[in-house]
């Protein structure tokens, strides 16, 4: 295991950081003097992603892996990296998702469970492999990515399998800063609006029919990095006495 007594950054984990939102989380962390260690599926983006931060890769600040959230073996590997490079983690950051299948039953059975498998099983078994990490830092956080749709049956949430994953999440949060919260880990989630990404199949016209109807803040579209500063918010010590909250990045998408 690697003694990090003297190094004073912190270290953070982000799932799903090749692209929008993780990749703005990725940035973020970067940015405020932060190890990162962040993985996803597509080896060609985890290639991109270091070639973009490759003075951070050269340092040790950033390392990116081709892997999937669904593997526990993959998961395990990931924890011992972890373990090896630093000894700890600080900040946890569930962000890998996806949406698959629209509609109500026509939605297919196995879209289901691989929706539920992504969204809502693998942040608990990435939380569950990392509680002993997490239990090495002097300030654990874990926050998840969550979504607007989790909130109400909106029309515009077309997955129902998407919403219901996200609803599970949140409740999932709130168990998990409920039963970590003794040892000093809290857990909070981040619920954004409309945000493009390749979630939308470059939808745009959909993106700005959707953001009309339903962001009330000037109809304003959520940024990946909006999302990232309220993920760093969280997981500063301004937040330390914030666990259990769902915080709604959303521009009034939820407000009717």
């Amino acid at each position: 295991m690697s003694d990090s007594a003297g190094d004073s950054r912190r270290v953070v984990c982000v799932s799903g950081g090749t692209s929008g939102i993780g990749e703005a989380l990725v940035t973020g962390f970067l940015g405020a003097g932060d190890r990162v260690y962040s993985f996803g599926r597509n080896p060609a983006k985890i290639d991109r992603l270091n070639a973009r931060f490759e003075s951070a890769v050269l340092s040790g600040a950033l390392v990116a892996l081709a892997g999937d959230v669904n593997d526990p073996d993959f998961r395990r590997r990931l924890a011992e990296e972890v373990t090896e490079g630093a000894g700890r983690l600080d900040v946890l950051v569930n962000n890998a998702g996806v949406i698959r299948g629209s509609g109500f039953l026509e939605e297919d059975l196995e879209a289901w469970r691989a929706t539920l498998e992504t969204n809502l099983v693998a942040p608990f078994a990435m939380t569950q492999v990392f509680a002993e990490l997490l239990g090495h830092s002097a300030a654990p956080v874990v926050v998840n990515i969550s979504s607007a749709c989790a909130q109400h049956p909106f029309a515009s949430c077309t997955s129902t399998s998407y919403s219901v994953s996200k609803a599970g999440l949140d409740m999932l949060t709130k168990r998990l800063a409920l039963g970590l919260g003794p040892r000093g880990i809290r857990v909070n989630g981040v619920a954004p609006g409309v945000v493009p990404s390749e979630m939308w199949g470059g939808a745009t016209d959909l993106i700005q029919q959707t953001v009309a109807r339903r962001h009330v803040l000037q109809q304003r579209v959520v940024a990946p990095e909006d999302v990232a500063e309220a993920v760093l918010f969280l997981a500063s010590s301004r937040a330390r006495v914030i666990t259990g909250a769902i915080l709604n990045v959303d521009a009034g998408y939820t407000l009717g």
